[in-house]
């Protein structure tokens, strides 16, 4: 049922919440982008891992999601030795173990990744000959054994790359991502019938099992998942739809839903001042191989940046400016071919 003043009330207060996501977004979006110190950067220190590009971009690092990187670069740092076996699998043999941070030898940019990144290792190689073949889509460790590895230390993996305020105003475009579907559903419960509350909470259970539940496969929570949040964006759609609506109240909603919280909620990212110095080397880096031609890249070792190419997820966009003819001498290939690892 159509009633006007509470119907443009609820329009006004959905396109207010859009609204506010945009101006978060964009304000702090250019604020990260406005004190990024503009330098060029043509490499990364040695012992730059990727899981450092992880920490220093999202504040956590995340092994199972860089199977790739890291292969090649432990291959890189001569831990490991890298043989073909088939397009989408190697076998990697363990060279040596990564030293312990505190030995001479150990070569690292941040103390704490390159714990975790070696306990990481230590995972998969017990001893020096030891050998696993793997597939290069998959991750190398379970999600276990990764939570295992992460219970061993107190200090969080997020301090000193971001602050309290940087969480706050995530879980604040959250609410606001959610609340033109609330809206929507008072609305509809205050002109019509009260089973229209349901579908705010199918949404809610199914986004919170997708977004923050982890541990569980990803296809099958992604699936379980649509099943809720489907059913519960079905019933607000149908019922505006068999009503006027000049305003698309229900599509509005639903589109505020997904735009807010899993696009324009990236984009609001609070770093403080001081831990921006990291960032801008690494943001000047990609834009370094992202922009820079032919001529520059082919000078560089492609399998020296391949670890950090792979992090940046731009390979794709970048392979073909490097010269990439020459096999690394930690890659092992019988036959002559090189998968898709390189």
């Amino acid at each position: 049922m159509y009633v006007p003043i509470p119907y443009h009330i609820a329009g006004g207060c959905i396109y207010a919440c859009l609204l506010i996501i945009c101006i978060l977004a964009l304000f702090y979006g250019f604020r990260a982008r406005r004190n990024v110190k503009k330098e060029k950067i043509t490499s990364l220190s040695r012992g730059f891992s990727p899981l450092d590009i992880q920490r220093i971009f999202i504040g956590k690092t995340y092994p199972r999601k860089l199977t790739r990187a890291l292969i090649v670069h432990w291959a890189q740092l001569g831990y490991i030795r890298v043989k073909y076996v088939c397009k989408y699998k190697v076998k990697l043999t363990c060279r040596r173990i990564p030293p312990v941070h505190n030995d001479e030898k150990a070569v690292f940019f941040d103390r704490g990744t390159y714990v975790r990144e070696r306990d990481v290792f230590l995972t998969l190689f017990a001893r020096n000959g030891a050998e696993i073949t793997v597939s290069i889509n998959k991750p190398l460790i379970t999600s276990a054994q990764a939570k295992s590895i992460n219970e061993d230390y107190a200090a969080r993996e997020d301090e000193g790359v971001y602050s309290a305020k940087h969480y706050k105003l995530k879980v604040l475009t959250f609410v606001l991502s959610f609340t033109p579907v609330f809206i929507c559903s008072v609305y509809h419960c205050f002109t019509n019938s009260f089973t229209m509350i349901i579908p705010p909470f199918t949404i809610i259970i199914g986004m919170f099992v997708l977004r923050f539940l982890k541990e569980g496969p990803f296809f099958f929570r992604l699936i379980w998942s649509s099943i809720w949040i489907g059913a519960g964006v079905a019933l607000i759609i149908m019922s505006f739809h068999s009503m006027f609506d000049p305003l698309r109240l229900g599509y509005a909603s639903v589109v505020i839903l997904f735009l807010g919280s899993f696009v324009l909620v990236r984009f609001v990212d609070y770093r403080e001042k001081n831990n921006l110095a990291e960032y801008s080397a690494l943001v000047n880096f990609r834009k370094f191989l992202l922009f820079s031609g032919k001529d520059k890249l082919s000078a560089i070792d492609y399998y020296e940046v391949l670890p950090y190419i792979y992090a940046f997820n731009i390979k794709p966009l970048v392979k073909r400016k490097f010269a990439t003819h020459a096999l690394p001498e930690w890659f092992v290939s019988e036959n002559g071919k090189r998968g898709s690892l390189l």
